[in-house]
């Protein structure tokens, strides 16, 4: 859907808004964790939720010159509809822009959700994530969060398992942030909508965003 927004002209900051408030804000998703782990989680993914996502697009808007300034929209983004088109052409075209989605996604996304699954052990050591709660801790749950795909309120579950073997609440609050927001296959997808410079700060402000409410939020446990 954000690729398609992309091509429709959307803006640079309010394919972003989509591509991020989707996951973050999903109401659904919000009111589980509410009833799962308190709502004084889906508080904190709210606030900080609509914070980053404003964060991310005003910097985004300044960093790009969109299509509504006048500037030609980039070929690969250019609409594959067209007013004079009939259904069967337009079928035809959509069948076309499948298959090419098809071939330039699927095999680099299953690659990328393969090493990580891969790494995982490395880069998610349950003794070292469960009592993380120093600044260590709390950079490499951030960055664990900010890189892994997870499917739509993954993080409810995940969050409430490790909050049972001990986990602190601050890395929870880090992982209900970055995990649902953004994760390296995503950012693979929608790599030829948003510019490359774009993406980059979009995974910091996420990461950065993550980092520094799980850190506020171990501060206030204690």
């Amino acid at each position: 859907m954000v690729i398609g927004l992309r091509k429709q002209h959307a803006a640079v900051g309010s394919g972003l808004a989509f591509f991020l408030g989707n996951p973050v804000l999903n109401p659904a998703t919000l009111v589980f964790m509410g009833f799962i782990l308190g709502w004084q989680f889906s508080a904190i993914r709210l606030v900080v939720g609509l914070l980053l996502i404003a964060i991310v697009v005003a910097i985004a808007n300044r960093m790009t010159t969109d299509e509504a300034s006048g500037e030609a929209p980039a070929p690969e983004l250019a609409a594959i509809e067209r007013p004079d088109r009939s259904f069967g052409t337009l079928a035809i075209a959509w069948l076309k822009e499948l298959w090419n989605e098809i071939v330039a996604i699927i095999p680099g996304y299953v690659l990328i959700v393969f090493i990580l699954g891969g790494l995982r052990a490395w880069f998610f050591p349950p003794d070292f994530t469960i009592h993380a709660s120093g600044v260590a801790g709390m950079t490499l749950v951030s960055l664990v969060g900010t890189l892994f795909v997870i499917p739509t309120a993954g993080e409810v579950p995940i969050v409430q398992t490790l909050l049972a073997h001990g986990m602190s609440i601050g890395a929870a609050v880090a992982l209900i942030i970055t995990l649902p927001a953004i994760s390296l296959p995503s950012l693979f997808i929608v790599r030829k909508a948003f510019p490359a410079n774009v993406l980059a700060m979009t995974f910091g402000v996420i990461f950065a965003g993550g980092l520094i409410a799980g850190t506020i939020a171990q501060l206030v446990d204690r």
